[in-house]
């Protein structure tokens, strides 16, 4: 099954859809590789271990970036 990736910016109080950036990756740990480098690309970034997804902050943002099977 393809996969897609999305980004979501983190806001107390509101919550905006998060915007797809990637789709049709065939393989989950292609999926999961891009989401992981994309994250790590920024200096400050890390894990979520309840969500499961990926974060990174740009400037005073904080972005969660994830895998979601299409």
């Amino acid at each position: 099954m393809p996969h897609s990736i999305f980004i979501r910016e983190r806001k107390a109080g509101t919550s905006r859809p998060p915007e797809l950036i990637a789709y049709d990756i065939d393989s989950v740990t292609l999926a999961n590789r891009l989401v992981r480098q994309i994250a790590k690309s920024f200096g400050t970034n890390g894990h979520d271990a309840k969500t499961g997804a990926r974060w990174f902050r740009l400037k005073q943002t904080v972005f969660d970036i994830y895998r979601w099977q299409q």
